[in-house]
């Protein structure tokens, strides 16, 4: 029993030690999309090197970012976006495109959500993705190409290409991560299983990057670990072909991250999207080394997320904005 106990947790602590090993290895993960740009390549490349040995520091929205510099004397690296606007329905807001570009140029990296309003809209637009205010059922819109319904998905995933077109004419590489949270169902692409939200993410990626031939996109899929109990995060993965990170949402625990790093096996880079506190850099890179990290640190909702920020960005190894380095090869 002794020995069959001992044989257990070595094979434990082995299973756990090559999952790890395999999260930090990734000089050999290329983009998803074989036709990326340099500069995407470039983002890539530098977020593997970095895993494992250095904080990818981010925070989300222009002003919120400069909070963070205020507050602990450094820019984070990371700027998180969304294209909750950019449709002409929703009034084809441009402004956040003109400032990925300006934090780009400054030697920043851009990372873009999606708050999808759905076609159908709802009584109150700002609140149109989630599934309680919404009764928009993508599913039949998916089943019939030819229907006004299919065609309103189009228009909207275009709205959102001609923004990403514009960066791409300025070489700024972006993160994006659309239909996220999809296992929660409290957006309403999360409401009609795997299979149609996976359909819908392989419809938004083969638009962008075949149809409109937008190349300087990272892609990045938004999972619930298995620890959450929120279905299978392998039904709802798209696909190794469809994805270049998995990224969770406020999930951070070690057991959260061993399970992102298995769902693919080791192959993809794992991150964190989203997250109320910086996480604690005495034990990020030794236990759960994401590839980068992104907070709501002004807006979050507990007493430590100030000083968990100071914290993290007080530490020699996080990278902020003026420390990014990325090595664009033609």
């Amino acid at each position: 029993m002794v020995t069959s106990m001992w044989f257990h947790s070595l094979l434990v602590l082995g299973l756990t030690f090559g999952i790890l090993g395999a999260a930090q290895s990734k000089e050999d993960q290329k983009p998803c999309d074989a036709k990326a740009t340099p500069e995407a390549k470039a983002l890539l490349s530098y977020l593997q090197n970095q895993q494992g040995k250095a904080f990818v520091s981010g925070q989300t929205d222009h002003p919120d970012a400069l909070w963070v510099k205020e507050k602990t004397g450094r820019l984070p690296a990371i700027l998180g976006l969304d294209f909750m606007r950019a449709t002409r329905r929703d009034g084809g807001e441009t402004e956040n495109t003109k400032v990925a570009i300006e934090w780009t140029k400054a030697g920043g990296i851009v990372t873009f959500q999606w708050h999808w309003v759905s076609p159908t809209g709802a009584p109150d637009r700002g609140k149109g993705f989630y599934s309680k205010d919404n009764p928009y059922d993508f599913s039949v819109a998916l089943a019939n190409t030819k229907s006004d319904e299919y065609a309103a998905l189009l228009e909207d995933i275009d709205d959102v290409a001609e923004q990403i077109g514009v960066m791409a004419k300025s070489n700024v590489p972006i993160i994006f991560r659309p239909l996220h949270e999809a296992q929660g169902a409290w957006f309403w692409w999360g409401t009609k299983g795997p299979e149609n939200c996976k359909k819908l993410y392989r419809l938004v990626f083969e638009r962008l990057t075949e149809h409109h031939k937008l190349h300087n996109i990272l892609w990045a899929w938004t999972a619930y670990p298995a620890s959450q109990q929120k279905g299978d995060p392998a039904a709802w993965y798209p696909g190794d072909q469809f994805v270049d990170f998995v990224v969770s949402d406020y999930c951070e625990k070690k057991q959260d991250y061993l399970d992102l790093v298995e769902l693919t096996n080791g192959k993809k880079l794992v991150a964190l999207a989203e997250t109320m506190n910086a996480p604690d850099p005495s034990k990020v890179l030794a236990e759960t080394p994401w590839a980068y990290w992104v907070t709501w640190a002004k807006r979050d909702w507990n007493d430590r997320s100030e000083g968990d920020l100071i914290k993290a960005m007080a530490e020699k190894r996080t990278v902020s904005r003026d420390q990014v380095r990325l090595s664009v090869k033609e």
